[in-house]
């Protein structure tokens, strides 16, 4: 039976999946956003998804809530300790909620006026399949967003818009010919190996889990990966 889904990332790429496989796993998108000198990085996904990272990264508890942007923005504190020197640097999580859907970063020795400032940087708009935050003002996005998605039977897809830059980490060989798409395959050296799948408008990196990389290009040829409007 096929399954198809539609998620929106950050910088408002919609991505239609379709193909016979589990498709129902968490979303998540990912982007950075430079401001005043600062990278940032930006996640998005389900408000399930923020409070599981909040409390992935120890936050016991979100302290202040403000409105912001018809959402609310929610402030708690942890920290982050260097394995090296064993120095614990506070951080603040600062988590965007909509009505489904969440924006959440961590700004390092940060108060609550430099998340508030931060996020205002951001034109937030949610959407019934993901929520969007355009940079404004002096800031900006020096790359395009990335949607992240595991599909149990291929593994780890990382998916993001094919431009000239993104275009940059494909292969100078040619690749073999996949549905829609142009498939290569590489290794990175203690990581193992990777595809890459090229479309007309998207580039889908696939990390496979290890037992299934014989398996993945066969597997690939039965998803349609495709942006929409």
């Amino acid at each position: 039976m096929l399954r198809d889904v539609t998620h929106r990332s950050l910088d408002g790429t919609r991505v239609r999946l379709r193909g016979p496989y589990e498709l129902g796993r968490p979303t998540t998108s990912v982007a950075r956003i430079a401001d005043r000198g600062r990278l940032h990085e930006i996640s998005s996904g389900t408000r399930e998804d923020a409070r599981a990272w909040a409390e992935d990264i120890g936050v016991a508890r979100f302290h202040q809530e403000y409105r912001l942007q018809g959402g609310r923005l929610r402030l708690g504190r942890t920290g982050a300790r260097d394995a090296e020197t064993r120095v614990a640097d506070p951080v603040l999580a600062a988590v965007w909620e909509g009505r489904r859907h969440a924006v959440f970063t961590h700004l390092y020795h940060g108060v609550p006026a430099d998340a508030i400032e931060f996020f205002n940087t951001l034109k937030l708009r949610e959407h019934d399949d993901g929520v969007t935050a355009e940079p404004r003002g002096r800031a900006a996005r020096p790359d395009p967003a990335e949607l992240v998605k595991e599909i149990p039977e291929l593994g780890l897809l990382e998916i993001t818009p094919l431009t000239a830059r993104t275009r940059r980490r494909l292969p100078p060989w040619r690749g073999a010919r996949v549905g829609d798409g142009e498939l290569f395959q590489d290794t990175v050296e203690g990581q193992g190996p990777y595809f890459l799948l090229a479309t007309r408008a998207l580039l889908v990196t696939v990390l496979p889990d290890e037992e299934r990389v014989r398996e993945v290009p066969g597997r690939l040829a039965g998803l349609a990966v495709e942006a929409v409007r």
